[in-house]
């Protein structure tokens, strides 16, 4: 009989390991290319409705969001999801900042994407930094542009005009 199963393919962080999780549990982990580029594969899957997830950690250890779809699964058949870009990282080089101090904000995508990292204050702050071949991205950040108090950030990314991200 015809393989019941499931591939998925997209773009994470080159040469870091993507997850998948069926259920929230994981079925399968495997590198993106080196242009971040992976695919997942799982089969002897029984026909029904699921619940699928993928993520990945930064060369930093820093984990994505979770990129998740409820997929249905047709007996014989293989499934084919595309197009899954994983959200990027984003981090900070420090936690508490005096005003005027540069905060440097970095993080990993895929390669040559274009991301937009949010600083979020009373007026939302909205940055634009390139991801290098490794898909690392840095933006240096003037705190003295904030307001007093307690702020977060967030990342997106575009890849090609064509696949954007979920955030961060």
């Amino acid at each position: 009989p015809p393989a019941t199963s499931i591939t998925l393919s997209g773009r994470a962080y080159p040469g870091r390991a993507v997850t998948l999780l069926k259920d929230a549990s994981i079925v399968s982990s495997a590198a993106a290319g080196s242009d971040g580029s992976f695919s997942l594969a799982v089969s002897g899957l029984s026909a029904g409705n699921y619940i699928f997830s993928v993520y990945s950690e930064d060369k930093d250890g820093n984990r994505s969001s979770l990129h998740t779809f409820p997929v249905a699964i047709t007996a014989g058949v293989t499934t084919n999801v595309s197009g899954i870009f994983v959200a990027p990282t984003v981090a900070v080089d420090k936690q508490e900042v005096k005003r005027g101090e540069t905060i440097t904000l970095f993080g990993q995508s895929a390669p040559a994407a274009v991301l937009t990292i949010t600083v979020n204050s009373d007026e939302p702050f909205f940055l634009h930094a390139d991801a290098g071949a490794d898909g690392a991205y840095v933006y240096h950040f003037d705190s003295s542009l904030l307001e007093y108090g307690d702020h977060t950030a967030s990342s997106k990314a575009i890849l090609a005009s064509q696949l954007v991200s979920n955030v961060s």
